[in-house]
């Protein structure tokens, strides 16, 4: 495996950086008090190339032949350290334009295509609790909280038997602000016999898209816990006490060791998966559910340690590690409990 990247990769990782260092770690602290993306997150961002990126060329968009998972891998773990709101928002397209490219009709794709480079956004959701209920093309129940869901004018729905498209004009919302990825966009949808699209019932199908989304989410959760250790770093060598920087006391320093280690190899594991979707292997799904739970382990953890380190000034939003704490939550309840999915898979077989 050839861990070096292209030319247009190290653009793309060094373009993305400047921005989240620059501009989503400026934005992050008055969009989560506010609840809200800040206005200039749609023309910054489509501007970088964010939300019309899984667009093909020929209907608007930017996507000239495969999509890169590798490559969305790497600016999604920089995002993350920018702020993992934000980072939603601005990969909340790329699920629902590739799903609908690859299996949707010429109508759905000429409906969804239309708005997302008129800078709509699109939602994914994962019903991983089985509360829809499909009858012909007609679905009843409940999805949600799903970030970008209270503004998205489409969500693409992965179901245990199927993969749906529904256009959310007349669909019941419920918009939220949970403690994590405040300024998400977050809402619950309840459909009531809403008409949708079905674009498969291929397992096959649904496991690839939930990959998808598992190998992205994997990426930002070990940017976030980067983001975590680099503020307690700084704040280690600024706070003084007993005459020493705190960042040099054995057991603060360990602590960021340990949390440094797994952050490394959540990362690695994300990219992993994503280079296995890359290339179609058999293994992707697995990788990318195991990637979850790893970087969904590490965030937790590094999170914690961060505050930690910060002391009582950790719970204070003025700093920014209580942000990522809370932050640190909506990885784990995004899309399913992993470990639990493996066993009852397992169970199915035996």
């Amino acid at each position: 495996m050839n861990f070096a990247l292209d030319d247009d990769q190290q653009l793309i990782v060094e373009t993305v950086r400047r921005f989240a260092e620059r501009d989503l770690r400026g934005w992050a602290a008055d969009a989560d008090r506010a609840g809200a993306a800040p206005d200039r997150l749609a023309a910054v961002g489509g501007d970088l190339g964010f939300f019309t990126d899984a667009v093909p060329a020929d209907a608007g968009g930017m996507l000239e032949g495969a999509f890169s998972h590798a490559t969305r891998a790497l600016r999604g773990f920089e995002l993350g350290r920018g702020c993992a709101a934000l980072a939603a928002l601005l990969e909340t397209n790329v699920e629902p334009a590739l799903a609908v490219g690859r299996w949707g009709s010429a109508a759905a794709k000429q409906a969804l295509f239309a708005s997302l480079t008129a800078g709509g956004l699109a939602a994914f959701a994962h019903d991983s609790r089985g509360l829809l209920a499909l009858e012909g093309d007609r679905v009843t129940g409940k999805i949600g909280p799903v970030p970008a869901l209270a503004t998205a004018t489409h969500v693409v729905v992965a179901t245990r038997d199927a993969l749906l498209l529904a256009a959310m004009a007349g669909v019941e919302r419920a918009a939220m602000t949970p403690s994590g990825w405040r300024a998400g966009a977050w809402a619950t949808a309840t459909f009531a016999g809403t008409q949708v699209e079905i674009l498969s019932r291929d397992p096959a199908a649904i496991a690839e898209v939930l990959a998808w989304a598992r190998a992205s989410l994997a990426a930002r959760a070990a940017g976030v816990a980067t983001a975590a250790m680099e503020h307690a770093e700084a704040y280690g060598k600024e706070r003084v006490q007993f005459g020493q920087p705190i960042g040099t006391f054995e057991a603060l320093i360990r602590l960021r060791d340990d949390a440094q280690t797994a952050t490394h190899a959540a990362k690695l594991v994300a990219f992993h998966a994503a280079w296995a979707i890359d290339r179609g292997l058999p293994s992707a799904a697995d990788l990318a559910s195991r990637a979850r739970v790893v970087a969904g382990d590490a965030v937790a953890r590094a999170t914690i340690d961060a505050v930690q380190i910060f002391g009582g000034y950790g719970f204070v939003n003025d700093y920014p590690v209580e942000k990522l704490m809370r932050d640190a939550r909506a990885f784990e309840a995004l899309h399913g409990d992993e470990r639990l999915g493996r066993v009852l898979a397992q169970k199915a077989v035996q």
